[in-house]
């Protein structure tokens, strides 16, 4: 990654947290990011760990990062969260509005991904991306195929059946 695309790529994220943060506290939540670290991004409500995986524009997968460098062995954030809760969170493009929120139970959703999905998808498709901190393996999960129990979401959001939410 070039000393360019860093400040793009925090740029963006700087952006995107901006709007991030005005959904939790809109819904009611106080966000902590000054404990930011390996094993979570931010902590609502001052005990709520949360791993939060922005994408740029809205996609049909949610992409786990198993390698996070191939070249070192580098565990993906897959093995290295210790979060309560995982968001995904699909962004407008231009990072300042969120286009879908996605909110999964970090222990269901592992756990299925562990004793359905990939039991189920002995070759699930593969994204090997060289932008960012090394070469970084993801497989594409179909948040078509994530079962209802690992989705949750804030009391005041509907979900409808596309597992979007209404703010």
């Amino acid at each position: 990654m070039t000393e360019q695309e860093k400040r793009e790529f925090f740029k963006f994220e700087k952006t995107s947290q901006q709007a991030i943060d005005k959904y939790y506290t809109l819904r009611g939540h106080t966000v902590d990011r000054s404990v930011s670290c390996i094993s979570y991004d931010c902590i609502l409500d001052g005990k709520v760990k949360v791993e939060e995986k922005i994408r740029q524009v809205e996609r049909s997968d949610i992409l786990i990062e198993l390698i996070q460098d191939a070249v070192s062995y580098a565990p993906g954030w897959f093995y290295e969260t210790k979060c309560d809760y995982l968001h995904y969170i699909f962004m407008d493009g231009t990072g300042t509005s969120i286009a879908r929120f996605i909110r999964l139970n970090w222990s269901r959703f592992k756990n299925w991904v562990f004793t359905d999905f990939l039991k189920n998808n002995k070759h699930p498709h593969s994204v090997i991306s060289d932008k960012g901190w090394g070469i970084t393996v993801n497989i594409s999960v179909p948040i078509s195929t994530i079962p209802r129990h690992a989705l949750t979401f804030d009391s005041n959001n509907q979900i409808d059946s596309n597992h979007k939410i209404a703010p």
